[in-house]
């Protein structure tokens, strides 16, 4: 309503402008100008067009299949780190660098055990007996080379066997050697016998100084992460459990191993528990790709609405002679064929096929058969015959008439014709392709690739679609026109007989000649090209010379034309055309709706709709929040929607009581003479607030310290620290540090990891806590690397974190960029910097 409102006020300050030739700014001669050269341009492609429009299709068709030739680097790309990793930032390179050095991470598998019935306590000897159960079931899980034993696991380092001061008993150690995992069965130390020789579980749970062997994150269980929907007594000990969570980490994604643990603990069945959820990567993937998937069937199902649409959208129900749904049918193969093309040519480019690219052709496929129904709709309208024809009459019998009584060919008026409707359109689709593509090109710089990939899909579909429609489209149409003309050809000859016999018989003359004997003329099948072309050209350069005075006659032609058609009489011709124009739709658009829009109520609607609008917008940029959760990519439904809700239960039962595993890492450096700044830079990083600290207890730089106490040996160079550096991981106590040292091969040191933990946050928001995490941390870490030069913390989730702030940013730049481009454009084909501010 408001562009409309604007629209119709540049309309009249243009009058009101040209009335007075010296009164017009330069503006607005600028925008006539330009639109007239768009629209001579656009007529110049139809003279050839309609001049030879089956060879215009061959060498289309022919563009197309070569532009199609870039679908053989087609790559379906699923890959998160090729789709969301924005390039180029500190956590894009960070990443680099872990990879490079370190093959391996802290990854985890969860399930989650969930009681049978309201009332089941499992806090039981059958519920313990049965988690037990599922617990060997999962170590009993192994692919080729991996397991959740000692063959992958993530291995507890902070106990020692051989150490006289170990932190077990001899008879509380775990009976295999130690992986870390999380879960209830801490509280036996994951010994079955131990369990069995419990006979008072709730005083065992109830030991707020029970050790756990296996925990990454502390020495001592935390019953509120390994269980949840608890009851408590008079007296505050948990005396019955409704849900369990058991954790295994290892030290590499084991992506085989993860569908085995999904896919065998469902299976299971327990008399105390419901079904196992496995949460793991895998299921959550597959979640999330079945989705996908899904949702392509349904892009291809909008697609057939689209094409169902095309055709009702061009098909006339009260006048079978303005149906075109033959057309339609041109119009869908046309944006299919650029679609293909636009496609085939930016995958040429470099542009990778990805899940979120497939709902692209949804969007192409609207703003392409949009461009159709302009160039269509375009060449029925009644004002491209003023003033040449008679007003009475439609465009096709105005056409007819013409090759009937004058002798010129059906391609002549057809191609005259064309040119007409091109020249009229064709600013109108030219202007609508170039700020799409401008803004799809605005979007395409931002580095997270999934975007930018989507992006120069559509805008080099948009552009290639813009080619097609104003030519192979083009073509088809004048095809078209020619066979309905030929067709209203011989009815108007029909209707002229007719006419000619009834003359006859009212004056009562007997002689009424024969149907042969009525003088008709010809219909060439074909005049000759230099004709065809004169006629096109002619019209093309009679209008490249139209000065200002010119177009302003036009212009009150086209005015005196209207005022003809819309003035009361008797003639049955406007009559009829009255009748049809204020039939249904068109009477709304055409006269109610216009009048309501500049009455004082719409002028208020328009005032008050347009500040609501622009008040909700206002509260949402201060509600504004950048936040993720995972829940939102995620479907209840398909064969892995138990993951979905298996990260639901997790997330009310469990998200509170969760730890994130954070990476830290160091480069080449002297570690000898930086003793002071690494002792610093851990001290310091544990004592962020967000750190858990005791997870910093056990790294290789204090076992190795430890180490070297211990045997009362002294280093006094660094090249004697690098040697007992070698030495200690050969020994037991330093072969769980082997993998979180590097070296080149002249023995220094090339990287490190240190293992941390980060508390989870709870509640909203948790997104960008969590980037304010990542900021603090680096910040701080920066200030206490000292001589160490440069110390990254880094996890895999810190690319979503980046790529949130990534998009923040780009997203306003591209917004700009766009909006700057329309404005341009705007304001060079409307000739007000006013409006077209308020309409960009």
């Amino acid at each position: 309503s408001v562009q409309e409102f604007l629209l119709e006020k540049v309309v009249a300050r243009q009058h009101a402008m040209g009335a007075p030739p010296g009164n017009k700014t330069w503006l607005f001669r600028l925008s006539r100008r330009v639109e007239a050269f768009i629209g001579i341009g656009c007529a110049r492609v139809a003279v050839f067009v309609s001049r030879w429009p089956k060879k215009t299709i061959a060498w289309a068709v022919l563009a197309c299949a070569v532009l199609c030739l870039g679908w053989l680097r087609f790559d379906d790309d699923t890959e998160e780190e090729n789709l969301y990793t924005p390039q180029h930032t500190r956590a894009f390179w960070n990443e680099r660098f872990v990879e490079d050095n370190f093959d391996d991470h802290d990854w985890s598998l969860v399930v989650l055990l969930n009681r049978k019935d309201g009332e089941t306590n499992l806090l039981s000897k059958e519920a313990i007996g049965e988690a037990f159960d599922l617990y060997d079931a999962a170590l009993a899980l192994r692919t080729d080379d991996t397991a959740l034993d000692d063959t992958s696991c993530a291995p507890v380092y902070w106990h020692d066997d051989d150490d006289d001061d170990a932190l077990f008993p001899s008879d509380r150690r775990p009976h295999e050697t130690s992986c870390q995992k999380r879960g209830i069965l801490a509280y036996w130390q994951w010994n079955r016998a131990l369990f069995e020789a419990d006979d008072d579980l709730v005083t065992t749970i109830n030991d707020r100084n029970a050790t756990d062997c296996c925990d990454p994150t502390t020495r001592k269980v935390d019953l509120a992460a390994v269980a949840a929907k608890l009851d408590w007594d008079d007296d505050g000990r948990v005396v019955g459990i409704g849900a369990l969570r058991f954790e295994f980490y290892t030290w590499e994604e084991t992506y085989e191993l993860q569908a085995k643990f999904d896919k065998r603990l469902r299976k299971l069945r327990f008399d105390t528990f419901q079904k196992p959820m496995p949460l793991t990567t895998y299921g959550i993937d597959k979640n999330y790709d079945w989705a996908f998937a899904f949702d392509r069937t349904l892009v291809l199902l909008a697609v057939v609405v689209i094409i169902a649409y095309a055709h009702i959208a061009l098909k006339d129900f009260r006048s079978p002679e303005k149906s075109r749904t033959n057309v339609g049918t041109a119009a869908v193969v046309c944006v299919g064929m650029s679609t293909a093309a636009g496609f085939g040519l930016a995958l040429a480019t470099g542009a990778g096929f990805t899940p979120s690219t497939s709902v692209a052709i949804f969007m192409v496929f609207g703003i392409g058969l949009d461009d159709s129904f302009v160039v269509v709709n375009a060449i029925d309208d009644p004002l491209l015959d003023a003033p040449w024809y008679d007003p009475a009459l439609s465009p096709l019998d105005n056409d007819a008439t013409r090759v009937l009584d004058s002798g010129e060919s059906v391609e002549d008026v057809t191609a005259r014709r064309i040119v007409r409707t091109l020249r009229s359109s064709g600013p109108s689709i030219t202007v609508t392709t170039v700020t799409d593509f401008c803004a799809f090109l605005a979007g395409s710089i931002t580095r997270i690739p999934d975007i930018a990939w989507f992006c120069r899909f559509c805008a080099v579909t948009v552009m290639v679609d813009f080619f097609m429609q104003i030519t192979f489209m083009v073509a088809l149409l004048t095809l078209d026109q020619r066979r309905r003309l030929r067709k209203k050809i011989q009815e108007v000859e029909r209707r002229r007989r007719r006419d000619q016999d009834t003359d006859s018989r009212r004056n009562g003359r007997d002689d009424v000649p024969s149907k042969k004997a009525i003088e008709i003329p010809e219909v060439p099948s074909k005049n000759t090209i230099e004709s065809s072309s004169s006629s096109s050209e002619d019209y093309s350069k009679n209008d490249d010379t139209k000065d200002s005075n010119d177009e302003n006659a036009v212009v009150d032609q086209h005015a005196s034309f209207n005022k003809d058609i819309s003035d009361d009489g008797d003639d049955d011709a406007d009559v009829e055309r009255k009748k049809t124009y204020d039939d249904g739709a068109d009477r709304f658009w055409a006269t109610q709706y216009p009048a309501f829009l500049f009455s004082v109520p719409g002028k208020v609607f328009v005032l008050c709709a347009s500040f609501t609008v622009l008040a909700l917008g206002i509260v949402g940029c201060v509600r504004f929040e950048v936040d993720m959760d995972l829940d939102w990519s995620l479907v209840d439904a398909g064969p892995h929607r138990y993951a979905v809700r298996a990260y639901e239960f997790n997330e009310r039962h469990f998200a509170g009581d969760t730890s994130v595993w954070i990476g830290l890492y160091t480069k080449h450096a002297d570690y000898y003479a930086g003793d002071r700044d690494m002792r610093n830079l851990i001290d310091g990083y544990a004592a962020l607030p967000f750190v858990v600290t005791a997870s910093l207890e056990d790294n290789w730089y204090d076992a190795h310290a430890e180490w070297l106490l211990g045997r009362d040996r002294t280093v006094t160079s660094n090249e004697e620290w690098l040697e007992s550096l070698h030495d200690f991981l050969n020994t037991t106590a330093g072969e769980g540090f082997v993998d979180r040292v590097v070296f080149d091969v002249d023995d220094g040191i090339v990287a490190t990891e240190i293992s941390s933990y980060w508390e989870a946050h709870e509640g909203r928001g948790g997104t960008m806590a969590y980037a304010r995490k990542m900021r603090t941390a680096r910040r701080e870490v920066r200030k206490l690397a000292g001589s160490l030069g440069t110390v990254i913390v880094y996890h895999g989730f810190m690319i979503w974190l980046e790529s949130f702030v990534v998009v923040a940013r780009e997203t306003t730049q591209a917004m700009v960029i766009a909006v700057s481009v329309v404005l341009v454009v705007l304001v060079v084909l409307l000739g007000d910097l006013l409006v077209g501010a308020l309409v960009a």
